[in-house]
């Protein structure tokens, strides 16, 4: 009786055996290959092409204890043309709206608090940010700083990433003139630290999100660039609002 029982255990065991390695074999067999991975050139020359209608970007510049020294954001909407940004620093702070023909602006701190209206001619710088803003997410990578990326799939496309001191990254963030310029660095005084950047696709390579933080010495101290672009070509309804309007004192009559 006893051999009679180890005998049938012992089937069982070379039995569930078999078909172990069989479920081995069937998933060997079954098995996907990988998909390949497009290039990180193709991918943001892909994202070059991205049509906006709409996006918001937030810059901020923070010392080595992470607080902010300045900030600022903007929101673009295409059609209707309108622009929305915040400026604050540590003694400025003024908001301003865009639209095709005017541009308001208030200067927060002073005495009136009071809205200003002026019109937008193609050689106002503030007509050119309306052009630039939506331009800002396409940094312009060459070919061997695109190497430099990892490129892995994302939730619904692509994601690229970069974290390293590369002059030649460094180079290609501060060339864009929408990052350093809204915040304003000299960058003949400062000498680059480390630099991270993210850059998420959807499946045809459209842009749906670009976060920065270039870290760079500046007078001995470690002080970070961010920039963050997202909700891209969301649902926007950006307008200005009926107490900016018509509080507005127009200037230039």
């Amino acid at each position: 009786m006893r051999k009679t029982l180890k005998n049938v255990v012992a089937i069982f065991f070379t039995v569930l055996f078999v078909l172990t390695l069989a479920a081995c074999s069937n998933n060997k067999k079954t098995s996907q290959p990988k998909e390949k991975l497009p290039s990180a050139a193709t991918i943001l020359n892909g994202a070059q092409n991205t049509k906006f209608k709409s996006m918001t970007a937030t810059w901020t510049q923070t010392n080595d204890k992470e607080e902010a020294l300045q900030r600022a954001k903007a929101q673009y909407q295409k059609k209707p043309l309108v622009v929305f940004a915040d400026f604050s620093t540590e003694s400025n702070h003024y908001k301003m709206w865009i639209d095709g023909k005017h541009n308001y602006m208030q200067m927060q701190g002073t005495a009136t608090n009071k809205w200003f209206k002026t019109k937008v001619t193609k050689a106002s710088s503030y007509a050119q940010l309306t052009a630039d803003l939506a331009q800002s997410a396409l940094l312009s990578f060459s070919q061997n700083s695109a190497k430099l990326f990892k490129v892995k799939k994302g939730n619904n496309g692509y994601l690229l990433t970069y974290s390293g001191n590369s002059k030649k990254m460094w180079k290609a963030v501060t060339q864009n003139s929408m990052i350093t310029s809204v915040i304003g660095i000299d960058l003949d005084n400062v000498k680059p630290y480390n630099t991270e950047i993210k850059i998420s696709t959807d499946k045809k390579y459209n842009l749906t999100k670009t976060t920065i933080d270039a870290a760079y010495k500046d007078d001995g101290q470690v002080k970070h660039l961010k920039l963050n672009i997202d909700d891209i070509n969301k649902n926007s309804n950006l307008k200005i609002p009926n107490t900016v309007t018509k509080s507005a004192v127009e200037l230039g009559k």
